[in-house]
């Protein structure tokens, strides 16, 4: 704890008055830039620290971003009195002891997505937060961004009527063939993109996974290059979506229901450059009752003319700033959080389950 925050029982440390978080940066991986973009367009963070396995690199890489403390060691800068929270940019496969550990210095965690790769991770990180009084939190940025919370709150208010299905797509073309989100231990377009589409659902549906099937294409690789999923969820309402390492770019996501439909621009707001549009298709008429004959010649249901589209276009938020943002609600403020470890454990359990369906070509159950 530093000497600048004061310590609740029971609950994660608050820094009080005008404190500003204090960030040290676990890795030196590309997604840094927009974290310290982001923690330099807040007046409430800066970042402090920066670690690397390699003394010379830290150095350098700290010069040029303006960061004072640098650090050979993870281990040295998590002892640093001058870091609050550590944002963990780590391999995939790195997250949960690290996690650990941070947690284990007294420090918070934002831990880039996904969280966790492997059952009975989740539940070491959860005692690690518990025991030390700290804050862990996944880094999936979109799930912060308010165009997240409008899909949300437009679904939760039955704009759409009652949720029937949703698809989504995630691909682009990889670059280079040792890019370590294809390394076995952890990558893969499942793990790295196929979180987005599943935290979106989850987070927009509010339902539980029930069985999900996946359909893998490894095209030579140890991880997946291309996965397909269908996901059940409780109610009956279907997930489908695509994520893939050798496609043109594809973003899309889509969630319709009996009365309605919301169709997402960008849904995965990685690329802060980019503005996003949420198109929101509603019928002006209820929904009439099955009949035996087809006698109103509507071949295909809904005329154009019994419906009313609107726009909501998202050009200035930054997801990466507003996950600092609730960062500091939580720590500074003592907030509570809004993307809480539960929701990031279901997540993950139904990554796992497609796994565990792609690997046997069957349907698979989620165990949670």
């Amino acid at each position: 704890m530093t000497p600048q925050g004061v310590e609740m029982p029971g609950m994660a440390p608050v820094l009080t008055g005008e404190a500003t978080l204090r960030w040290g940066l676990l890795g030196t991986a590309r997604i840094n830039d927009r974290i310290l973009e982001a923690v330099g367009m807040s007046d409430r963070s800066e970042i402090t620290a920066v670690a690397s396995r390699d003394s010379d690199r830290a150095s350098v890489y700290a010069r040029a971003a303006g960061i004072p403390h640098s650090f050979g060691s993870y281990d040295r800068m998590l002892s640093c009195d001058e870091v609050d929270v550590v944002y963990v940019s780590l391999p995939n496969w790195l997250h949960v002891p690290w996690g650990v550990k941070v947690a284990e210095a007294g420090k918070h965690a934002l831990i880039e997505k996904p969280l966790v790769i492997r059952a009975g991770e989740m539940e070491l990180l959860e005692r690690a937060a518990d025991a030390n009084g700290v804050i862990i939190q996944e880094a999936s940025m979109m799930r912060f961004h308010p165009q997240t919370a409008l899909l949300r709150r437009l679904v939760s208010e039955g704009v759409i009527g009652t949720p029937r299905w949703a698809q989504a797509t995630f691909g682009f073309t990889l670059p280079y063939s040792d890019d370590i989100r294809l390394d076995h231990r952890g990558g893969g377009s499942l793990w790295d993109l196929g979180c987005y589409p599943i935290t979106l659902f989850q987070a927009v549906l509010g339902r539980r996974p029930i069985e999900v099937e996946g359909f893998i294409r490894r095209a030579g690789q140890a991880a997946d290059m291309t996965f397909g999923a269908q996901i059940l969820y409780e109610g009956g309402v279907m997930g489908q979506f695509l994520t893939s390492f050798e496609t043109l770019p594809s973003w899309s996501a889509e969630f319709v229901g009996t009365r309605g439909r919301l169709r997402v621009s960008y849904p995965w707001l990685s690329q802060v450059e980019l503005a996003s549009t949420v198109e929101v298709v509603t019928r002006t008429s209820e929904v009439a009752p099955l009949s035996q004959s087809g006698d109103d010649n509507r071949s295909f249901g809904d005329e154009a003319e019994d419906q009313v589209t609107s726009h909501y276009t998202f050009e200035d938020a930054n997801a990466y700033l507003e996950e600092v943002q609730a960062m500091e609600r939580m720590i500074l403020d003592g907030e509570p959080g809004i993307f809480p470890l539960r929701e990031s454990a279901v997540n993950m359990a139904t990554i796992l389950a497609l796994i565990e369906s792609a690997d046997g070509r069957r349907v698979a159950k989620v165990h949670e």
